[in-house]
């Protein structure tokens, strides 16, 4: 970033002015310390130089972008506020801004303190750019997160196929943010990514052990809510759900489930309308597993806690990086 403003601009800049652009604030723009240059500025653009970047005028000079004209520097504190939240600073104040600057008393710059500069602004900048990537990555990294939680509690969709597709798409999605992560560091960072994985691979589990049947008893539920026909009332899936009743209290014992239990509730099932073969074939196995639905959604609650917890350290991590960041 320093590069490409010349000599003769960074001398306008730091000649013409002492504290930060800011109104009120005091904060000094170069300072010695213990002999040495230290610069604590930051080259802020009124108009950006990026198609995309805040005020971005595409009817101002290009040659201006990066000239003293379109420049002012700002603190640490203030750069950030004033790109990040453009609509609240427009082109007019920072310009005013500007001229209250170069009003200031500033300093006359030796040949030897220009370089110094110049690699100081080029450190500041590099940092800057890091903070940039290290938003963008975290906050794809969450956003990937959520969508994929969401579908992976198997609850959210009446179509099984549908889920798995979802899933597959979500599961692409994170495994690219999960890379990016990994790629960029820091550590503990990547500890905190490695955390919610985990546990989205855990939620993943479930959704495949417990999710078809959660799909065919939402199914069997709709069943329930309108007559089959040549009956005036739901006693079809009535009595389908008493049967499956039956055998999951005869698989919760923990002992081989009764052939005509499971025969019973099987016949029970393929009267009522609207089931399909997956939705009777998930809906006995479902039934006929050892631990209570209870206990399903028991683990189910524990396994999203775990997740969000895990995604609140990785989110309070990143704050607390960017927070330390120069």
């Amino acid at each position: 970033m320093g590069r490409s403003y010349s000599e003769k601009t960074i001398k306008l800049l730091f000649g013409s002015a002492s504290r930060c652009a800011y109104p009120e604030c005091a904060e000094p723009l170069v300072f010695k310390d213990r002999g040495r240059l230290t610069v604590v500025a930051q080259v802020a653009h009124i108009r950006s130089e990026k198609l995309n970047g805040p005020r971005h005028d595409t009817d101002y000079d290009e040659a201006l972008l990066n000239s003293f004209e379109n420049l002012l520097l700002l603190c640490g504190k203030h750069h950030p506020p004033v790109d990040q939240h453009e609509s609240v600073y427009s082109v007019e104040e920072l310009e005013d801004w500007k001229a209250a600057q170069t009003a200031q008393t500033g300093r006359f710059l030796s040949d030897g303190e220009v370089p110094e500069i110049i690699a100081a602004l080029e450190e500041v900048a590099h940092a800057q750019a890091r903070r940039a990537t290290l938003r963008s990555t975290w906050e794809a990294f969450s956003a990937a997160t959520l969508p994929f939680c969401d579908r992976a509690q198997g609850a959210t969709s009446r179509d099984a196929a549908h889920l798995s597709e979802q899933l597959v798409m979500d599961r692409r999605a994170f495994n690219v943010a999960m890379a990016a992560v990994l790629r960029e560091g820091p550590e503990d960072m990547t500890e905190h990514a490695v955390a919610v994985r985990d546990c989205c691979d855990a939620l993943v589990r479930h959704a495949n052990i417990y999710g078809p049947g959660w799909i065919a008893w939402r199914a069997l539920d709709d069943a329930r809510s309108r007559p089959s026909p040549g009956y005036i009332s739901d006693v079809p899936a009535s009595w389908a759900l008493y049967n499956l009743g039956v055998l999951a209290q005869a698989a919760t014992g923990g002992g081989p489930v009764p052939e005509a239990v499971y025969a019973e509730a099987a016949t029970a099932l393929q009267e009522v309308e609207g089931l399909t073969p997956a939705h009777i074939r998930d809906l006995l196995e479902d039934a006929s597993r050892p631990e209570s639905r209870r206990t399903a959604v028991a683990d189910l609650n524990a396994a999203r806690e775990n997740f969000y917890e895990a995604l609140e350290q990785f989110e309070t991590g990143s704050l607390a990086h960017l927070a330390s960041a120069p």
